[in-house]
């Protein structure tokens, strides 16, 4: 005679997972015999110390989703709108036994931080002043871009101001990580330096902005 011993689950008993802030991972759970179900699971973190349930958790309202009412023996469950406090051990635990997930969450880090990139145009010309991340796919919890004047630092973005209000705005793509800056009609008095900064990095771009090209 058969007799079902319920779920065993598969994989290691620890796995770890890379995610990107304000991204999605999934945390892989599920019993081997996909015919099979526990009788009774749930998952853990360890974000404030001691293991609290974290279906329960006001931290992750309305970004978790768990698939076991598709599939019963499928007990992986989705992390959205990843943040940095998301950043602890989880635990996958059945009845009988449990899988351990270790979750570092990455923000931003920018590339060519070092040295000064120099982007010459010409007046009345658009320009991009480039600032991306080394993962396209991260993003960061804030970016600024400042305008260094010779006595003056001005900021420039989010927070428009001096002449550059209206005439700049982050090139919109579907890459978070690219947080290069368009700026619109230019003129000689924008010529200067440029600070791209999120919150541990920066980098400088030294736009040279020349008289009208005749073609």
């Amino acid at each position: 005679m058969f007799v079902s011993v319920g779920c065993s689950l598969s994989g290691d008993i620890l796995t770890v997972i890379t995610g990107h802030t304000g991204g999605s991972v999934l945390f892989p759970c599920s019993c081997s015999d996909l015919h099979t179900k526990p009788q009774r699971f749930t998952w853990w973190s360890y974000r404030t110390g001691p293991l609290t349930e974290v279906l329960n958790d006001e931290h992750y309202r309305d970004r978790l989703q768990l698939f076991n009412h598709i599939s019963p023996a499928n007990l992986s469950l989705l992390i959205s709108d990843l943040r940095e406090a998301d950043q602890v051990d989880y635990r996958c635990r059945t009845e009988k036994e449990y899988r351990d997930i270790r979750l570092n969450v990455k923000d931003c880090e920018l590339v060519n931080k070092t040295g000064v990139e120099h982007v010459t145009v010409f007046t009345g010309e658009s320009v991009v002043l480039p600032c991306v991340c080394t993962d396209l796919q991260d993003k960061p919890k804030s970016v600024k871009w400042e305008f260094i004047g010779i006595n003056h630092v001005q900021e420039i973005y989010p927070e428009q101001t001096g002449r550059h209000r209206n005439r700049v705005k982050l090139v919109s793509n579907n890459a978070p990580g690219n947080l290069s800056l368009l700026i619109s009609d230019l003129t000689e008095e924008d010529l200067g330096d440029y600070r791209c900064s999120v919150q541990d990095d920066s980098r400088d771009v030294r736009l040279s902005v020349k008289g009208t090209c005749f073609h």
